[in-house]
């Protein structure tokens, strides 16, 4: 027998074929650098908690204050402790404390609490007191 058999030829590999595999190939890139950038820019530090008061709202349970807490520090902070007092002069009228299960870095958790009193009458002072490292 000759050669004048014809062998099977590879099929051609399909542009598109091409395009999703330099896609795939630039997404994998992509997202390694920013995992090297972000190993190379974190610093470990203390996490810098803030609570700001989102609104008031009369229930029949009483006054919900949603608060949102912030944490713009370089960490994650574990069962966040946060402290609502309200006052009126010296005399404490009602302290509540209530804990978020965590606030990653750069991120916000919102929550409530409930006072029987209105906090529109007195003095509101709300601010993470606690918190642990995970």
């Amino acid at each position: 027998m000759a050669d004048t058999e014809s062998r099977p030829q590879k099929p051609e590999v399909a542009r598109v074929e091409w395009a999703v595999g330099a896609l795939g190939a630039t997404i994998v890139i992509a997202v390694l650098g920013v995992l090297a950038y972000e190993a190379a820019v974190y610093r470990d530090g203390a996490p810098a908690l803030v609570a700001q008061v989102v609104d008031v709202t009369a229930t029949e349970a009483g006054h919900v204050v949603r608060f949102r807490t912030e944490n713009h520090g370089p960490s994650t902070a574990a069962e966040v402790v946060v402290r609502a007092t309200l006052t009126q002069g010296d005399r404490t009228l009602e302290e509540v404390e209530t804990t978020l299960d965590y606030v990653a870095r750069k991120s916000s958790r919102e929550a409530g609490v409930i006072f029987k009193a209105d906090p529109a009458t007195a003095t509101l002072d709300l601010r993470a007191t606690a918190y642990r490292k995970p």
